[in-house]
């Protein structure tokens, strides 16, 4: 919501700094999920993003009155809007909890289980 409120400031859809946090708070779960729990923190940012691009866009009048073409026209904007969010969220989450897969290999195999 912080990047969706700076990118509204300054006059913008949903842009960099709606990456940038999508980015971050991705990182930051990933870094402090349980290990039962990153299945589903690996599910989050699409679950996530989209919604809060969704209202975004509506409160800030992006949504189009009534049903039909506009809504549909809408719907699309809001999903080109929340990709990159969504992708670099994504992306930066399965590295994260790739590095962490891999250092608890090594660290079991270091202790010789």
């Amino acid at each position: 919501m912080a990047g969706i409120a700076v990118d509204a400031l300054t006059g913008s859809a949903p842009g960099r700094a709606f990456v940038v946090t999508a980015v971050v708070a991705a990182v930051l779960a990933a870094t402090t999920c349980s290990r039962a729990g990153a299945w589903w923190v690996a599910y989050a940012p699409p679950l996530v993003v989209a919604p809060v691009t969704a209202v975004a866009e509506g409160l800030s009048g992006g949504a189009a009155e009534g049903h039909g073409k506009g809504f549909a026209t809408a719907a699309v904007h809001w999903a080109v809007d929340a990709f990159p969010a969504m992708a670099g969220a994504e992306a930066a989450l399965l590295a994260v909890l790739a590095a962490r897969w891999i250092r608890s290999r090594r660290t079991t195999r270091r202790n010789g289980a």
